[in-house]
């Protein structure tokens, strides 16, 4: 790749992402980034006893089905119902996910309602559904936090990892490469979550993580690139190579290693979504999230950091060629060595 080349890869690249992060921008700062229907606040009543209901399950049908009518009957709609178990034979729980606001005050009063309603109710001839399964209602409320209300400190704490990233690669390798590490890292987060609000990504308290985790990769795909380009670039068939022909040669070689880093990385989070949906957990947002900050990363470790720093190196070589050209004894050492030799010849 000759010198014109990766000066328009890098402005093509440039333009691309300037592009992409600025309508990303607009758009967030027109509507924002997508809710996620799924992080609210929530509300919800939990009946549980002492493992009858995990042994038995025509009573935990039962109950299911009177709690269930009963929460119909106080004006509350139940949007989903889920039952789980501590151990085999352990204590039981069926948790009632109420929508729409609820008062507070008013729940509490309906959940001593429904524990005096299941005194009183029979499980056919066995006796009370409270009696036969030692029964308590609670209920309980989770407050959603907008993502925005972590915005400041992400920022802050991201900034801190950026100095310190910086800091690091400079130290340990070269300052181009601190800088070049730097510009890609602030560069994966940025357009990682303007894809997410071109995309219309639903995003909730996970685009932070998302975000984290797009610093996170950048960094470990800097620290693998800079580390083989340390490496070959002091190999003796390559130091009298033009710089920018060294760090795209060196780039080249990277690529394998990043791709394996970068399917592991996408495989990890399909497993991890799948396991969030057998679990319960809905992680869609999330996932989808950091499978774009997978492209992202591998995209500017591939093409945007060896583009900069091929001629940031450059730039370095020119300058440090010029001086040791450089005579840097003073004039007047050199006017006292010329009168000696001109008595010398004389």
């Amino acid at each position: 790749m000759n010198k014109l080349s990766v000066k328009k890869t890098l402005l093509l690249c440039l333009t691309v992402s300037l592009v992409l992060i600025v309508a990303g921008a607009f758009l967030f700062g027109f509507l924002g980034f997508n809710p996620d229907s799924s992080a609210r606040d929530l509300t919800s009543l939990e009946v549980a006893d002492n493992g009858y209901m995990t042994v038995n399950t025509e009573y935990r049908s039962a109950l299911e089905e009177f709690c269930s009518s009963e929460i119909s009957e106080g004006g509350y709609d139940v949007q989903e119902v889920s039952y789980t178990s501590e151990a085999a034979g352990g204590a039981g729980s069926l948790e009632f996910i109420l929508s729409g606001s609820v008062n507070e005050t008013e729940l509490a009063s309906f959940t001593a309602e429904l524990d005096a309603a299941l005194s009183s109710a029979n499980f056919g001839e066995q006796g009370s559904y409270k009696e036969i399964g030692d029964i308590s209602v609670t209920y309980h409320t989770a407050e959603y936090v907008p993502h925005y209300e972590y915005i400041w400190r992400t920022a802050i704490g991201m900034g801190v990892a950026l100095v310190l990233l910086f800091a690091y690669v400079a130290i340990r390798f070269k300052v181009g490469m601190g800088v070049t590490a730097l510009v890609a890292a602030v560069h994966d987060v940025l357009l990682t979550l303007a894809v997410i609000a071109l995309f219309r990504i639903p995003a909730g308290p996970s685009v932070i993580c998302v975000a984290v985790f797009a610093l996170l990769l950048s960094m470990f795909f800097s620290f693998k690139l800079f580390g083989k380009m340390r490496q070959d670039l002091r190999m003796e068939d390559r130091k009298d190579l033009p710089a920018q022909e060294a760090v795209m040669l060196s780039a080249k070689e990277s690529r394998k290693g990043i791709f394996i880093a970068a399917i592991m990385a996408a495989a990890g989070l399909l497993v991890l979504a799948v396991v969030g949906l057998i679990a319960g957990f809905d992680l869609f947002s999330f996932m989808m999230g950091s499978l774009l900050a997978v492209i992202v990363c591998t995209y500017s470790s591939l093409v945007l950091s060896p583009a900069i720093y091929s001629l940031i190196k450059e730039k370095s070589d020119a300058n440090r060629a010029k001086k040791a050209k450089y005579n840097y004894a003073s004039e007047k050492a050199n006017e006292k060595a010329a009168k000696k030799n001109a008595n010398q010849e004389g």
